[in-house]
């Protein structure tokens, strides 16, 4: 509720009926002008033409209360180091040993029965008649020139068939696009929350894109699709030029396409607990992902378990690290008000040859 003042240098004081209706108004719940005086003014119109502030605080269906501050552009660029340093003190922590057990236990018993579920996957796939192939179609190319003889195509693809379009869930593409999304609901709905859901997106899929292709680089194991050992070969710490000419013999694990969806979903469903769909959508959509990746020959099962506590870990970071609960009094569960110091708000108001001051106090 706001209550407008205005205090000007004349002695005409402000008429009594006036000063009633607005605060009848106001504590009716009726959106009323706001009653303004200035030396010698009759009361003049409130001014409609400046935008809306920006929304910064948002309450959740628990009760709290968070603050989201305005990301700068590509702050969260600078934000990875401090991602990466603190995905160990998060994750090894007593509270959460029994998930780190089920990580490794998983993982275990997963590789043991590798091949097995990825020869039902693709008998699954030839029964329902999916096509194993991943094929894309491209939309439009932006050739990229970096040198006299030398360019960069970067292509915009599609994908052509069923289990491309399913595994095409996992690119960073549909990703990078989902933040954009947010990104433009921000700026132009003045939103904070999507505005830092979008940046928070960002850190979290090129933290954890990071840390993947590490692990792919350390690990070096094969992908299903090229390999003639059972459950593939793992070859640690690969030489580095070898690895570069032969990527798919050593980037099979962990899967970075259900890291990068994990984070995804993580971010938009810490962000909006109030949309209850977000998880179960997601999670079915990264299930459709999982299988299309034993389909094509991808990836093995026993990648996944490690992907998707990458994913699920780094998302918890950034938005950790996004917003702010705004504390509460602990015995009445109140938020805790501004001083009234700072609810105070004066500004100058009038016109050529009328002026005055204008007091707006909120409470």
């Amino acid at each position: 509720m706001a209550l407008h003042l205005l205090t000007g240098l004349c002695s005409r004081a402000v008429p009594f009926s006036a000063a009633l209706m607005s605060i009848l108004a106001t504590f009716s719940g009726a959106q009323a002008a706001p009653f303004q005086y200035g030396i010698g003014l009759a009361p003049t119109a409130p001014d409609t033409t400046s935008r809306p502030p920006r929304r910064s605080e948002y309450a959740i269906p628990t009760g709290e209360i968070y603050h989201y501050e305005r990301p700068k552009p590509f702050r969260f660029l600078l934000n990875i180091p401090r991602d990466v340093v603190a995905y160990p003190k998060v994750t090894f922590q007593k509270k959460n040993l029994p998930m780190l057990g089920g990580v490794v236990a998983s993982t275990v018993l997963l590789y043991a029965f590798d091949q097995q579920i990825l020869d039902g996957a693709k008998q699954l796939g030839r029964h329902m008649h999916l096509s194993s192939a991943s094929t894309q179609t491209t939309l439009f190319s932006v050739p990229v020139r970096y040198s006299s003889d030398k360019q960069l195509d970067l292509e915009f693809n599609y994908p052509s068939n069923l289990n491309s379009a399913m595994y095409f869930l996992g690119d960073g593409w549909t990703h990078l696009t989902i933040a954009g999304s947010f990104w433009g609901y921000g700026l132009l709905g003045r939103d904070n929350r999507a505005s830092q859901t979008a940046s928070q997106l960002m850190e979290a899929i090129y933290t954890n894109g990071l840390v993947v292709q590490v692990l792919k680089h350390m690990t070096g194991r094969e992908s299903p699709y090229t390999t003639t050992y059972p459950r593939g070969r793992i070859r640690l710490f690969p030489n580095q030029v070898t690895y570069s000419k032969h990527v798919p013999n050593y980037d099979a694990y962990p899967s970075g396409h259900l890291s990068t969806a994990m984070a995804t979903v993580t971010v938009i469903a810490e962000n909006y607990p109030e949309y209850r769909f977000v998880r179960p959508v997601g999670y079915s959509l990264m299930g459709m992902l999982s299988y299309a990746m034993l389909n094509n020959g991808v990836h093995w099962a026993s990648d996944y378990p490690l992907a998707v506590a990458l994913g699920y870990g780094f998302g918890k970071i950034a938005v950790m690290h996004g917003r702010t609960q705004v504390q509460k009094d602990q015995q009445t569960g109140l938020v805790i008000p501004r001083p009234w110091y700072k609810q105070v708000r004066v500004a100058p108001t009038g016109s050529v040859g009328n002026y005055g001051l204008r007091m707006q106090y909120r409470w």
